[in-house]
């Protein structure tokens, strides 16, 4: 599990809006210590990250301007193929952001593959400081400040089930093919979509629905992102069939937590030649506990960061009461839980079992509902913010406000 051993930080590290933030990815403790006194002594506020998945956490929860990224940081590595899977990985939670790479081992050859990733440019290891203060300078100055920072989810990938099926998604990403994602709900069926998105030839945003709420398809091409889509109408279907049939479609990614037998029974047989055609299917939460361990850390940091409050200590017990969770609602429960855990500043019960010992089972009803309202309190009653979080259209979340008295 990874430990946040950010020595320059304090709760309100790179919140301060005078210096610029930078974020550092190199295992190298000494390499690190140099860089934050080099940089701390020009006016720039600098994180530490040691690992993949630590810089990804540091990256969703703190106004970053610009990342230096070694690219190996496991023992005896050379490729830099650690460092490019995490480029990949930034670039789809920030898009526009500036990375410097830094490179040794692995020598130019790599840098350049790098840059073709997405990376903004490469300085060689050893460094001369004067020459890379210029860059890291003359790179602010060009890309300017992340004043606009709004944290996004992270995809966090550590057990092998997880890091095959990111695989094959970055694999079919540029192609046009349609893609089913199915799983059960809570598992990342959206955070998987939008990485697909991010690498598709596709230009432009997503255009993201619900079929639950769907009265219309939607006019523009371009990717569509389907959510629930065995709730489809067969006259939807038809004309989603249509437009998949006909000249220049659209490129449908299709969330579903039903699987593949299941779904051919709800939706019409020529849609399902569509979406048949790449089939990713994401596995509970409780089939893979190495992943609930790194989501540990990942939201204890994260929400520590956006309340402004003391990161809670995760010890090998915690992990271990954790991973004994059935999380019937996966990541999305658990990222719940953690974030209660933040704010009350103790551990405590986890949702699921605390809702086996009312009196009365919770009905699906009951869940939305509690879903629903903890996302607009996280956000201050933000609908367009809440909306986004729980994947819903304004419209659909206003539907559910207004279902729900709330």
């Amino acid at each position: 599990m990874t430990t946040f051993r950010n020595e320059s930080s304090s709760p309100d590290t790179c919140h301060e809006a005078d210096l610029p933030c930078l974020l550092f990815v190199d295992d190298d403790r000494d390499i690190q210590v140099a860089a934050r006194l080099l940089f701390q002594r020009r006016g720039i506020k600098i994180l530490s990250a040691y690992d993949a998945a630590e810089a990804l956490t540091l990256l969703a929860s703190h106004p970053v301007d610009l990342v230096l990224l070694d690219l190996n940081y496991s023992k005896g590595a050379r490729s830099g193929a650690e460092g490019l899977a995490l480029l990949k990985d930034m670039l789809v939670l920030r898009r526009d952001l500036p990375v410097l790479v830094v490179t040794g081992h692995s020598g130019v050859s790599i840098a350049v593959e790098a840059m073709r990733t997405g990376a903004t440019d490469f300085v060689m290891k050893p460094w001369n400081n004067d020459r890379l203060v210029s860059l890291v300078t003359s790179v602010l100055e060009k890309f300017g400040r992340n004043n606009g920072f709004d944290a996004e989810p992270v995809l966090i990938t550590v057990s092998d089930a997880i890091k095959q099926i990111v695989s094959e998604a970055d694999r079919i990403a540029p192609t046009r093919a349609c893609v089913l994602i199915s799983g059960p709900s809570g598992v990342g069926k959206m955070l998987l979509a939008r990485r697909i998105q991010a690498f598709s030839s596709e230009a432009g945003a997503a255009q993201s629905f619900s079929a639950e709420d769907c009265d219309d398809l939607p006019q523009e091409g371009g990717v569509w992102i389907c959510r629930e889509i065995e709730a489809l109408s067969p006259t939807l279907q038809r004309r989603l069939t249509d437009r998949l049939d006909g000249s220049g479609p659209p490129r449908l990614i299709a969330l579903s937590s039903l699987d593949f037998a299941a779904l051919s029974e709800r939706l019409q047989a020529k849609l399902m030649l569509h979406l048949g055609m790449v089939r990713l299917v994401i596995p509970p939460l409780r089939e893979r506990p190495e992943d609930i361990a790194a989501l540990a850390s990942h939201f204890l940091h994260y929400f520590s960061a956006r309340h402004g409050l003391p990161e809670p200590q995760c010890d090998a017990d915690h992990i271990a009461a954790l991973q004994a969770e059935a999380w019937p609602q996966n990541v999305r429960e658990l990222r719940a839980a953690l974030e209660r855990v933040v704010i009350m500043g103790e551990w405590q019960l986890s949702a699921s079992k605390a809702a086996n010992q009312t009196s009365e089972p919770l009905t699906l009803r009951d869940t939305e509902k509690s879903l629903v309202e903890a996302a607009l309190r996280r956000h201050s009653f933000n609908v367009t913010q809440a909306a986004k979080e729980l994947g819903l259209t304004r419209p659909a979340l206003y539907r559910r406000m207004a279902r729900y008295g709330l």
